[in-house]
């Protein structure tokens, strides 16, 4: 009896998860307007800060292990992984089309077994059109991780990373702090 209620409730909490899928990734992400968005994000778990924002099209995955600083921007058709815990800082701004995981499986397992690692992201941090960053990674301050880069680990404060696998080409020259102004009120 013990094993059939085990059973039902790994149903029932898979299909609880693919509803959340499909609708913060099929109809949620493509509400024009962002405030509208922003509350259901809110709703579902997720941490936004204060003038922060998340361009429509883009893909939540668990939005309970998604926390997003202040003034921090997101651009269009992203993916955003919270599985394994995601923490993005204070004015960091993250082109169209990257990709931020926090989970995967190990390669070596005969079963492909699932692991999740904590993804952090600090504060003032650029990540350029289309890059990769892989679970487990942690970014410092000032950092850049230029376009169509792929990083699997640590970005120390002002580096600039380009590549795959991401490399250091140089420190970023950056010292101040600033803020991210950016504003839409729709996309």
């Amino acid at each position: 009896m013990a094993r059939l209620k085990n059973k039902k409730k790994i149903v029932w909490d898979r299909v609880k998860y693919d509803f959340q899928y499909i609708s913060l990734n099929k109809i949620i992400n493509q509400i024009p307007c962002w405030q509208l968005r922003k509350k259901v994000y809110e709703k579902m778990g997720m941490t936004i800060g204060k003038g922060a924002r998340i361009g429509i099209g883009t893909v939540i995955l668990n939005p309970v292990g998604i926390k997003i600083g202040d003034r921090s921007v997101i651009n269009e058709n992203c993916m955003l992984d919270g599985r394994g815990g995601l923490a993005i800082g204070h004015d960091t701004s993250i082109s169209s089309y990257t990709k931020i995981l926090t989970a995967s499986h190990m390669c070596e397992s005969q079963n492909f077994d699932y692991c999740e690692q904590k993804t952090r992201i600090r504060n003032y941090v650029w990540i350029g059109t289309a890059a990769l960053i892989l679970n487990g990674s942690d970014i410092k301050d000032y950092a850049v991780v230029g376009a169509g880069a792929v990083l699997k680990g640590k970005a120390e404060e002002r580096d600039i990373m380009i590549g795959n696998p991401a490399r250091c080409i140089r420190k970023r020259k950056v010292t101040e702090r600033y803020q991210l102004r950016y504003k839409a009120y729709f996309r």
